[in-house]
């Protein structure tokens, strides 16, 4: 393992920045990975799976199993993370909005044009993403139709899920196309609820990672196999959102199988107890995502359902 430095910017009012990345098959001429961890300062499950990949591979090098190239980078928005930010402390930028980068930019696209150019030329890239609402999720593969995408890459991670969609213009500035456009297949794995550790799907990805790598000859270990990868599109997402404020009372996790008309959740008003509303499922389908506090917003996303779906 080799230990290097991806970025290191001096602060005038703390310690500089500093951004590392764990080499490991430095010498290997094999197929190669990187995966990013965590771009935001709540994404603490990214970070968890991440740092214990290092772990994972540190003993596997040690073992003599590594045999092609991985890069592992654990934290990009250290400062945010200290600070129990989400974004950039000094500016609220969003570091994944500022790809390729520009380095005579402003900090946030000198740091993401510092990080592009430590990725260029892996043959795969997956980055460790949270969700951007309010929600936990079943953990899933987000795969955008930039037309360089690699969807069978995407479904060696033997994930239950992989949303395959077009990209927004928004996207455009996102790490994900970016790096496809530059010949990485590239995918994100989008799991947990931000700001906490969730064991149970950090260890899922944890697996998926491990799996992608010795399928693709990367890692030499057995694993077992995965799901068969549900594809899933847009059209095939039903979203369902709170009519009132009030406490929201869920009745169902992540990952659940539903039935037309079964209540998932109810809410009451926060004060005086009075039954506002009970969220039924207008579809048969498996619960994606759900609102992960107690307290919801009107019109705020309670629920994600996935409908069942032809294969593809």
């Amino acid at each position: 393992m080799k230990r290097i430095e991806i970025l290191n910017f001096k602060s005038p009012n703390r310690a500089p920045l500093k951004v590392e990345g764990f080499l490991f098959g430095e010498e290997s001429y094999g197929t190669t990975i990187a995966i990013v961890g965590s771009m935001s300062g709540d994404y603490i499950n990214q970070l968890y799976v991440a740092s214990g990949l290092v772990d994972y591979l540190r003993q596997k090098e040690e073992e003599g199993k590594i045999t092609g190239k991985i890069l592992v980078i654990p934290a990009i928005n250290t400062y945010a993370l200290n600070m129990g930010e989400t974004f950039w402390p000094l500016d609220k930028t969003d570091i994944n909005m500022m790809f390729p980068g520009y380095v005579q930019g402003e900090t946030t696209q000198r740091i993401a044009a510092k990080l592009f150019e430590s990725l260029q030329g892996y043959d795969y890239g997956i980055i460790l993403e949270g969700r951007r609402d309010q929600g936990m999720c079943l953990p899933y593969v987000k795969l955008i139709q930039s037309g360089y995408e690699d969807i069978d890459s995407a479904r060696d991670l033997g994930m239950r899920f992989i949303h395959f969609r077009p990209y927004s213009p928004i996207e455009t500035v996102m790490l994900q196309y970016n790096w496809q456009l530059w010949g990485t297949k590239a995918c994100s794995v989008v799991f947990g609820k931000n700001g906490t550790i969730d064991r149970l799907s950090s260890g899922e990805v944890h697996g998926a990672l491990v799996r992608l790598m010795s399928k693709r000859g990367i890692l030499d270990t057995s694993v077992f196999e995965g799901y068969a990868s549900n594809i899933i599109e847009p059209d095939d997402i039903t979203v369902l959102k709170a009519q009132c404020a009030g406490i929201f009372d869920s009745l169902v996790g992540c990952g659940v199988v539903v039935q037309k008309g079964e209540v998932l959740g109810r809410i009451t008003d926060a004060l005086s107890g009075e039954k506002l509303e009970n969220i039924t499922a207008p579809i048969d389908g498996v619960v994606t995502c759900q609102y992960a506090n107690p307290l919801i917003f009107q019109n705020s996303i309670a629920f994600r359902i996935a409908s069942a779906i032809t294969k593809r």
